[in-house]
C-alpha cells in the first residue's frame, strides 16, 4: 500500500496550483481509505500547506492515534507541532516536538522546529543551545 500511496500523493501534488483541486483531491483519498493513518496524515499537509492549520491539527493528531508508519510518524508530530507553534500553542507544540525529539534523535529537522518554538516561547536561550547542540553534534 505504501507504494500505492506515494504514487497517490505524487499525483495530487500536481494540483498544488489549484487550491480547490488539492483538497479535493486528497479529500477524495481519505474518503476512499477511511482507515488509512497515512491517507489523513496527507490531507493534513494539505491543510497546512493551505495556511489552514486548525484544521490540519486534528488529522495529523488522528493519524498518529491510527499507528502511522515510523518514517511517516515523525514527520507527523513535526508538522502538527509546527502547526501548534503557528496557531499560538506553543505548549502543546513543545510538548509534541519534546517527545518527537526523543523518539527520533537522528532527525535534525525535530531539533530545529524545537529550537524555533522554544524561540517563540520566549525560551531563546534554550531554543538557541538545542539548535547549536544539534548542529555542533551532527
Amino acid at each position: 500500500m505504501d507504494g500505492n500511496f506515494d504514487m497517490l500523493v505524487e499525483n495530487g501534488w500536481l494540483f498544488k496550483n489549484d487550491e480547490n483541486q488539492l483538497l479535493h483531491y486528497f479529500s477524495d483519498i481519505v474518503k476512499k481509505y477511511p482507515n488509512s493513518a497515512r491517507a489523513k496524515f496527507e490531507l493534513g499537509n494539505v491543510y497546512d500547506y493551505l495556511g489552514q492549520e486548525m484544521k490540519a491539527i486534528p488529522l495529523y493528531e488522528e493519524a498518529l492515534e491510527m499507528s502511522l508508519k515510523d518514517e511517516w510518524e515523525a514527520y507527523a508530530l513535526i508538522q502538527l507541532g509546527s502547526s501548534l507553534k503557528n496557531v499560538g500553542k506553543l505548549n502543546d507544540a513543545l510538548e509534541v516536538l519534546t517527545e518527537a525529539e526523543t523518539r527520533f534523535p537522528h532527525l535534525l529537522s525535530i531539533s530545529m522546529f524545537l529550537g524555533i518554538t522554544l524561540h517563540h516561547a520566549n525560551r531563546e536561550s534554550e531554543g538557541m543551545k538545542t539548535v547549536l547542540k544539534e548542529l555542533c553534534v551532527k
